[in-house]
């Protein structure tokens, strides 16, 4: 009978846990979009977890790349201020004032006469340059080469961020992994100090072996305390490049060889046309050679036409108003103006040769990096076959040499020796592995390849303020002439 109470009390039991869950679920079901938000702040309070969330959040935040937005967006003001030399200029003339005279008539008795006008008027003035010398549209080239050179710019400091993201995620990653190699050569190290000191209770183990097993201790602690200081430097780095800390534990990075040409001949080439920096120097070639017929353009004629109509009122005693409309044409020839355009002319033509020198400069460094980072890929893919074979061989050491102290064949020596090289192989691996991903990042960065939707990630939208018209800008003058009273705000936030 007691066991048929005790399963009744079991089956009540369930049926009461049953409709308590039951009950329960509406109400989770209600309050299950109010915690959303609050896991979202936990997550980003617990740090960076993957190389594509501290991309995209480097490619939002990092100062660098919101300085160059910022620069470009300035630059692109260059070509409507170049466009408007060929635009039509129109202003608006009014004054008022007194004209007031006094004068002698002749014979006698000598009398003064005197007199007051009050002089007022209005003007309306239009400008057009037809021909300047070609100096217009050759300002309008060179700004828009401008701007492609500050746009490279800005895909050359976003790359190099990316690789220092890259970079910085793999040492955070790498150093969570050596602290956990070095904490388990710790364990392993007292473990063996304890198993000497009884060992040596027993009178099987001498004073030397715990010596020994105790100056390793002391070592495998300096060494996991180096460890830990070199990832909180490593932390502390991310922290700076990305804006937000790592997590505890980060998430491995894949393979990038897909992504990566397959010979260092082939990426050195494509880095000499790919690269942002050659590209940014091609720009600048365009824009010195636009600068020379700018500068030449001074020293050719200037054809203009101006139209005006005016009203002048009380411009005399005699005359009332004055209604008067004009149009001139206007054709000025240089003739010599102090050498001053020639110097301009001789000037862009020695910058140019710089940009041009600057060009061979940057293709030059960009193979080289390619190179280099191909150099090192190949180095890390070597180095990762060697030291897999060297930890397999070290961990079968450990082992048999530990069964071999046990039995008496050999010594507690021996047995810290293997220790040790198992971990010096261990942390020769988890480097070469980091070594391997940080060259393919830099081969991508050298050939101009390391853009987030090229990787398989989002890129995330930037945003930017909508271009004002020159009729805005103008109803609201006195505004941009303000100066701004708070910091400097990037786009995206505005």
């Amino acid at each position: 009978m007691s066991r048929q109470k005790a399963i009744g009390v079991g089956c009540r039991l369930i049926a009461a846990t049953a409709a308590t869950v039951m009950a329960a679920v509406p109400v989770l079901a209600e309050q299950r979009p109010n915690r959303a938000p609050q896991q979202r702040a936990r997550a980003e309070a617990n740090g960076v977890s993957s190389l594509a969330a501290a991309f995209q959040r480097a490619f939002r935040a990092n100062p660098d790349i919101l300085a160059q937005r910022a620069s470009v967006r300035a630059t692109q003001e260059g070509i409507p201020q170049a466009r408007a030399g060929l635009l039509p200029q129109v202003s608006a003339t009014t004054y008022a004032g007194v004209l007031s005279a006094r004068s002698l008539l002749a014979g006698p008795p000598n009398m003064f006469q005197s007199t007051s006008v009050y002089q007022r008027g209005v003007a309306l003035t239009a400008t057009q340059t037809l021909f300047d010398g070609w100096r217009t549209q050759n300002s309008v080239l060179q700004a828009q080469s401008q701007v492609g050179n500050q746009r490279e710019q800005m895909r050359a400091i976003e790359q190099a961020v990316l690789l220092d993201v890259a970079t910085t995620y793999l040492a955070v990653s790498t150093g969570i992994s050596l602290v956990e190699v070095q904490r388990q050569n710790v364990g392993f190290l007292r473990e063996t100090l304890n198993t000497t000191r009884t060992r040596l209770a027993s009178g099987v183990a001498t004073p030397t072996d715990v010596s020994q097993a105790e100056a390793r201790l002391s070592r495998g602690l300096a060494d996991l305390s180096s460890t830990e200081t070199d990832l909180s430097i490593a932390r502390d780095r991310f922290l700076r490049i990305v804006g937000a800390p790592p997590a505890a534990r980060l998430a491995p990075v894949g393979a990038l060889d897909r992504l990566i040409p397959g010979s260092r001949d082939i990426s050195r080439d494509v880095a000499g046309r790919e690269n942002p920096v050659v590209l940014a120097a091609v720009s600048s070639v365009k824009a010195a050679e636009s600068a020379i017929r700018v500068a030449q353009g001074q020293m050719l004629p200037q054809v203009s036409l101006q139209a005006q109509v005016a009203r002048d009122i009380g411009i005399d005693v005699s005359t009332l108003r004055t209604d008067s409309a004009q149009v001139v044409g206007r054709v000025t020839v240089p003739l010599y103006a102090g050498g001053a355009p020639e110097s301009q002319v001789r000037q862009s033509r020695e910058q140019l040769g710089q940009a041009q020198m600057q060009l061979d400069g940057a293709r030059n460094q960009s193979r080289s990096a390619a190179y280099a980072g191909h150099a090192a890929l190949d180095n890390a893919t070597f180095t990762i076959r060697a030291a897999t074979a060297e930890v397999r061989a070290a961990e079968l050491t450990v082992d048999g040499v530990r069964k071999q102290v046990d039995a008496g064949l050999r010594t507690l020596t021996d047995l810290l020796n293997a220790q040790q090289d198992m971990v010096n192989a261990r942390a020769r691996l988890l480097q070469a592995r980091s070594d391997r991903l940080v060259a393919s990042f830099t081969i991508l960065a050298a050939i101009g390849r390391l853009e987030l939707p090229r990787l398989g990630m989002n890129q995330p939208a930037v945003g930017s303020p909508p271009p004002q018209s020159d009729l805005g800008v103008r109803l609201d003058a006195w505004g941009e002439l303000r100066n701004p009273t708070g910091p400097a705000q990037p786009a995206s936030s505005r």
